[in-house]
């Protein structure tokens, strides 16, 4: 229980610190820089499969629009 109030307390007063936050931005600005070709893979990936999906449930409206008009109504 102490350990983790000391602990609480110690990243608090860090992020209070203008350097500390200046460093941690250069360290997320440097980590979404090594991750973007990635991240870029990835949403094209799913913009893909995305796509794909959209395709596929289109022409299975179109299909069964398609044999709801051929049949008789009652």
């Amino acid at each position: 229980m102490i350990l983790r109030r000391l602990l609480f307390s110690a990243i608090r007063y860090a992020a209070r610190n203008p350097e500390v936050r200046r460093q941690a931005s250069k360290l997320a600005d440097q980590a979404v820089e090594k991750a973007r070709p990635a991240l870029m893979k990835a949403s094209r990936k799913a913009g893909k499969l995305t796509q794909s999906a959209s395709d596929e449930l289109s022409e299975g409206v179109k299909k069964f629009k398609a044999e709801s008009q051929r049949r008789p109504k009652k």
